[in-house]
């Protein structure tokens, strides 16, 4: 009977023993984050080229949009006011041409009458010489008629391109950034209306600290996490602007993207970069627990537990660099709550 609850203690024990594993020393990458945010480069002010009330808006921030989509239409009432004035007046200067190029043809006809008259002496050379000059006076008359109607031509050409210009449409492919303008407010030419950012062309940047600055260097690979798509992107430093704000002594550092597919304009980003590498102690991420607020690993110490206070460095995949531990130490592997220093395991 003893011997059968000896067997079945022993059973027990082992049921609820604790797995261990093996801290093991490794070169690593020392990995630093820093705040990023998405932007792009390339950014179009969208505004009409003609003034009035804004009747019809089409998008609102963050639309995706197509070249060449309808945005936004500015009220044509006016437009349609000048378009009428532009062939009212093509039409008067249309009957200027033909009322100037009868009185040429009139003129005309009695220039060559009295010439005839004033060969065979019937007239006076002061008379001929008076019909002749009526005769110039009247073709200068129609070469001013032919300017005016092309001068209202061109008008007409604008008027019509004017109601055109109403409906504005997206001169890129991107997403919109900035409204400025609501339906029924007042659009005015060379004023913007929307914002809008190229999104086949984005970057990143970061602020980085000037103690940190000296770590970076343009071509380095850096990994940049988007948390709202959770997912990550391969990058690298493009541009590190040698200006740093006077305030808080940080540089800008730029990212170009190897490919960008699905992030757009704006969102928060983390930049992931190596700054040094560094021998250090790597145990499982499922060892490492707290006491009274304090973060370390229970060790196996010849079956009695210890627990020993760590630094945590960085973290490599599903392993955590830890300062404070001795390579080749057992760590127990996800530690109870009730586990203390000094129990036997």
């Amino acid at each position: 009977m003893i011997k059968k609850l000896s067997i079945l203690s022993v059973a027990i024990a082992s049921l609820f023993a604790f797995e261990t594993a093996t801290a093991v020393k490794k070169e690593i990458n020392i990995k630093k984050e820093y705040v990023a945010n998405i932007y792009s480069p390339s950014q179009v002010m969208v505004a009409t080229r003609v003034m009035g009330y804004i009747k019809k808006m089409n998008v609102e921030e963050g639309d995706i949009v197509k070249k060449g989509e309808e945005l936004f239409v500015v009220d044509p009432s006016d437009i349609y006011s000048m378009l009428n004035q532009a062939r009212g007046a093509v039409i008067q200067a249309q009957s200027g041409v033909l009322m100037a190029e009868m009185s040429y043809a009139d003129a005309k006809k009695d220039y060559e009458r009295f010439k005839n008259l004033y060969s065979h002496g019937a007239v006076s050379k002061r008379d001929f010489e008076k019909m002749k000059l009526m005769m110039d006076i009247r073709k200068k008359q129609v070469d001013m008629a032919k300017g005016m109607l092309k001068r209202a031509k061109a008008g007409l050409d604008m008027a019509k391109n004017q109601l055109k210009y109403a409906k504005v449409t997206s001169p890129i492919d991107g997403v919109v950034t900035m409204k400025m303008k609501k339906v029924a407010e007042m659009a005015l030419p060379g004023y913007p209306v929307l914002v809008l950012s190229d999104i086949h062309n984005l970057k990143a940047k970061s602020f980085v600290k000037e103690e940190d600055i000296e770590k970076f260097k343009v071509g380095m690979p850096v990994i940049i996490k988007v948390p709202a798509i959770n997912k990550k992107f391969n990058a690298k430093v493009s541009a590190i602007i040698p200006s740093a704000d006077p305030l808080t002594h940080s540089y800008i550092v730029k990212f170009t993207f190897n490919n960008a597919k699905g992030i757009l304009p704006g969102m928060y980003a983390k930049a992931v970069v190596n700054i040094s590498k560094t021998e250090a102690v790597l145990v499982p991420f499922s060892a490492l627990t707290s006491r009274s607020g304090i973060v370390g690993v229970f060790v196996d110490n010849n079956g009695v537990a210890k627990f020993v206070p760590v630094k945590q460095i960085s973290q490599d995949k599903d392993f955590i660099a830890v300062k404070g531990l001795k390579a080749g130490a057992k760590v127990i592997l996800y530690p109870t709550a009730d586990l203390v220093d000094g129990q036997r395991l």
